[in-house]
């Protein structure tokens, strides 16, 4: 997929501007990718926050020693297991990515927090904290909120800078006949003409719907979900509203809006829900990979927001 740059001869006039064409670059894409999404935990695979706790993890068994090139968690505290390739991904990256699953699905919980500690001394920004502290950092979880349960699940991801097409065909079974949350990204490096280098991602698998498990085809499911981005924040507002039932002071935590649009939309993208509410949050610092949002809410504190009352909340604006 070409990438674009756009050139304007008039800085006043976007009329005038044209699209020129970024070009791909030989930089060893796995060399630097893997530095660069464990660099960038807040803009990752999913458009999602996760937190590292691992990476070249040593995974031993009866037939050697493998290594899961990165090893984290996500909000719910689903594990997260990505294998990078550079090229074209091989057959057996599947049947490797399995191994890293059948390893992860036996630790226990004190296991993952012991790899995430021992991750973190390596690692400067946490360096010195436990591991709860460093997920309620990330997670924005109030410390008087319960962490959620580690290892409900597994996600799984195959990053590369070409899927081929029978590893994407055995991914897709994977994820809509067995259930499985499995996903492929292809992933693309232009530099344009001053140097500037632009990575692209895409998702070949992720996005179709999981297989339902046979105690879901015996019960009634929540509605599925069909909307598009702008749709996504006013369910993300909905369900804010219905959760402090019509109080502007009640306060709410994103954990209570995920549950909430969850149990409403059982394929709802719900990592976008921290997105949007951060994203239309007046005094939370706005980042690039935040949507476009409506200023509707007001950070308490650490993982506790309540709506925006524009008479009375003031935002001070930085020196300069």
């Amino acid at each position: 997929m070409p990438l674009f740059r756009l050139e304007k001869s008039d800085e006043d006039d976007m009329s005038r501007a044209e699209l020129v064409i970024a070009q791909e670059t030989n930089l060893e894409l796995e060399k630097h990718l893997e530095h660069w999404l464990e660099n960038s935990p807040r803009q990752t695979l999913a458009q999602e926050d996760f937190l590292w706790i691992g990476r070249q993890t040593n995974v031993t068994d009866e037939g050697g020693t493998i290594f899961s090139d990165l090893l984290g968690v996500d909000s719910a505290g689903n594990l997260v297991i990505a294998e990078l390739k550079k090229g074209r991904t091989p057959r057996d990256v599947v049947a490797q990515l399995l191994d890293y699953a059948a390893w992860a699905n036996g630790l226990s919980e004190s296991q993952i927090r012991d790899i995430a500690v021992t991750y973190f001394e390596t690692r400067g920004v946490f360096e010195g904290k436990t591991f709860d502290d460093a997920f309620r950092e990330v997670f924005e979880i109030p410390d008087t909120d319960e962490l959620p349960l580690l290892k409900q699940k597994l996600r799984l991801f195959v990053v590369a800078e070409e899927i081929q097409p029978r590893v994407a065909s055995v991914c897709r079974f994977l994820r809509t006949s067995h259930g499985m949350d499995i996903s492929c990204i292809a992933v693309s490096i232009f530099q344009t003409e001053s140097g500037e280098v632009v990575v692209s991602t895409e998702t070949i698998v992720g996005d179709e719907d999981f297989a339902a498990s046979k105690a879901q085809q015996h019960t009634s499911p929540p509605s599925r979900w069909s909307g598009d981005k702008q749709e996504q924040e006013q369910v993300v507002w909905e369900a804010v509203q219905k959760f402090i039932s019509g109080d502007p002071n009640d306060t709410f935590a994103p954990a209570d809006i995920d549950k909430a649009v969850e149990n409403r939309y059982s394929d709802f993208p719900v990592y976008t829900v921290r997105r949007w509410i951060r994203g239309g949050c007046v005094n939370f610092p706005k980042r690039s990979d935040y949507p476009e949002s409506e200023n509707r809410y007001w950070r308490v504190e650490r993982g506790v927001y309540r709506l925006y009352d524009p008479k009375n909340d003031k935002v001070e604006k930085a020196d300069g």
